[in-house]
């Protein structure tokens, strides 16, 4: 069967859309007329693919972030709840509000109908379905305990998306309080200031060393101040663009990691990230060289990426876990000493997820305490500057009234 997306009328003379599986368009049209719908458009929702080439409709159909651990727990839940597959994929794509969600879910029935299996079914939308899911859900399907991999999906994700939304959470105030303050006092350097200025010079007196500063600030923002901020541009637009040149990257990743505070909160997330993963991987029975390939693709940061691939090899060659992540000398002792001991304890498994956990924890922890911090810190810049201009205005006005006393 194939998922076909319509557009039909019906005996009101209204126009209605969706998506009807059927073997082939002629049968999808027969259908519709059997709903008394009349059918006036009617296509596949995904084409057919070559051997060697993918389709650029499934290339661009995702989902939203937020969605797929939602979506992923529902899942569990149905399977979980006793329903085959079939009914499964119809349940959620009934309740699915979102058309391209709609569009993934039918086409993975339709081909789950024909006899595929749901992890290459899914791989026909590499946007909305990572290599993880897709690789978890198979190992799943394989072993029989499809179930209990998709629970830990769910929890993987949710966690995931939750630990996203902390990192955000914590830089967004503090953001848009200096870039609004930043704004005001260059405001106040273009617009206000030489006003002001212009008054002092014509009384002839030495100004104070804070209020020449302020002058020559706002003398530069006005002659050169669209200058510098098409300067900060494209500086801005070149290092986004040398992101995808991989020494730079990898230096650039290499000084986040060097940096105090900061270095180590990088290092435990992407640990984490990275023995969760493994975790789930060698839970749902992947094999440990094939699951240490694909942990190592949730890892963002390009020196802890190495760090896995490091890893990865000398697991291959015959070390221990925690002996070659050791040597790798990127992740944090902790997770070292857990791994450890999950392998002497052959739960290794069990051991990786609940490092990933104390991890997780201590990212959460830190990402409080900065939030904590950033907040008063931004807000007293913002009071150091406003002070600073008042001051520089206000101190010749004292100068001047001390003169004609």
């Amino acid at each position: 069967m194939e998922a076909f997306e319509y557009t039909s009328i019906d005996t009101f003379g209204k126009q209605k859309k969706g998506i009807i599986q059927a073997d082939n368009e002629k049968q999808a049209r027969q259908l519709l007329r059997n709903q008394q719908l009349t059918p006036i458009e009617v296509a596949l929702v995904i084409e057919k693919q070559t051997a060697n080439q993918t389709s650029q409709k499934t290339q661009r159909l995702s989902m939203k972030k937020t969605e797929l651990p939602i979506l992923i727990r529902q899942f569990a839940t149905l399977v979980q709840a006793g329903l085959p597959l079939d009914d499964a994929l119809k349940t959620l794509i009934e309740q699915s509000e979102n058309k391209n969600t709609e569009r993934i879910l039918s086409t993975i029935h339709a081909k789950v109908m024909e006899g595929q299996s749901l992890a290459s079914a899914m791989r026909i939308f590499p946007k909305a379905f990572d290599e993880l899911v897709a690789t978890s859900v198979e190992a799943g399907e394989q072993s029989g305990h499809l179930e209990a991999v998709l629970l830990q999906l769910a929890d993987y994700l949710e966690i995931r998306d939750e630990m996203g939304k902390q990192s955000a959470s914590a830089l967004i105030y503090p953001l848009i309080l200096v870039v609004t303050a930043i704004a005001v006092v260059a405001g106040l350097m273009v617009y206000v200031v030489p006003k002001v200025v212009h008054v002092f010079a014509s009384t002839q007196v030495q100004l104070p060393l804070a209020t020449r500063t302020l002058i020559t600030i706002s003398d530069f923002l006005s002659s050169y101040g669209g200058y510098a901020l098409l300067f900060l541009l494209m500086m801005s637009i070149a290092f986004l663009a040398l992101q995808n040149y991989p020494p730079f990257k990898l230096g650039w990743h290499r000084f986040l990691l060097n940096i105090p505070g900061v270095g180590r909160l990088i290092r435990v997330s992407q640990s984490a990230r990275f023995t969760r993963t493994l975790g789930i991987l060698t839970q749902s029975a992947v094999p440990i060289v094939s699951a240490l390939s694909l942990s190592r693709q949730v890892v963002k940061n390009e020196v802890m990426k190495q760090a896995c691939e490091q890893t990865a090899t000398a697991v291959r060659e015959g070390s221990g876990l925690a002996q070659a992540m050791k040597n790798s000398g990127q992740f944090p002792p902790l997770s070292i000493q857990l791994v450890h001991s999950g392998e002497q304890s052959g739960q290794l498994s069990q051991m990786l997820v609940r490092t990933a956990m104390v991890q997780e924890k201590d990212v959460e922890n830190k990402l409080k305490t900065l939030i904590s911090a950033m907040q008063p810190l931004a807000i007293l810049f913002v009071g150091i500057m406003v002070l600073f201009i008042v001051l520089a205005m206000l101190l010749p006005i004292f100068q001047i009234n001390t003169i004609f006393q």
